[in-house]
């Protein structure tokens, strides 16, 4: 897996951001958030990557959004999806649903709104996943079809009826064979399922 928050620039910058690393590992988040904006002010690349974790952690994802902009330019590019997906992995769930849906609006992110929708469906929020992954989809993103797709199958699933289950079904399908058609992979395998 490529690093993109270990990339360094500059002698000072590595000797701050070096030591924002050891205050932070000993609890001292402030203290470590002020070096590194010091040393991404500096020209360290690695800090401003940081930076764009954190902040989008604390809710501040218009600067995560602009240390961003400071990684790619000094040579370390992060894919806006990225610092949502540390930010999941690490366990903070509503900091990564909040950095995608910042993203997504700043920089019209299909990729974003794909992982946004995924993580409203898994929590229950069906019609604003909906909402997210339609905006994707009718764009022709085949990872925002698929989940739309996959999210018609689970309302036919769970609709009341022969002509709702029937509706959603066809709805499924529908939007698994736009995912299939615009390359997706994953979409192939579900189209072929669906089609059984």
């Amino acid at each position: 897996m490529k690093r993109w928050w270990s990339k360094r620039s500059g002698r000072q910058g590595d000797d701050l951001g070096e030591r924002a690393q050891r205050l932070f590992g000993q609890g001292e988040r402030e203290a470590a958030l002020g070096l590194w904006r010091e040393a991404a002010r500096g020209g360290d690349t690695s800090a401003a990557a940081r930076l764009v974790i954190e902040c989008a952690a604390d809710g501040k994802y218009d600067e995560a959004l602009r240390w961003r902009a400071t990684a790619a330019e000094g040579g370390v590019p992060i894919a806006a999806h990225e610092p949502g997906v540390r930010l999941r992995d690490s366990g903070r769930q509503s900091a990564a649903e909040g950095w995608w849906r910042r993203a997504a609006e700043a920089e019209n992110d299909d990729v974003c709104r794909e992982h946004l929708g995924i993580a409203l469906r898994e929590r229950g929020r069906p019609d604003e996943a909906e909402e997210w992954l339609r905006a994707g989809a009718e764009r022709g993103h085949g990872g925002c079809a698929r989940e739309l797709a996959a999210l018609y199958v689970q309302r036919s699933k769970w609709a009341e009826g022969e002509q709702a289950r029937q509706e959603h079904a066809s709805r499924a399908l529908n939007w698994a064979q736009r995912a299939a058609v615009s390359g997706d992979a994953k979409a192939r395998v579900m189209l072929l399922k669906l089609q059984k």
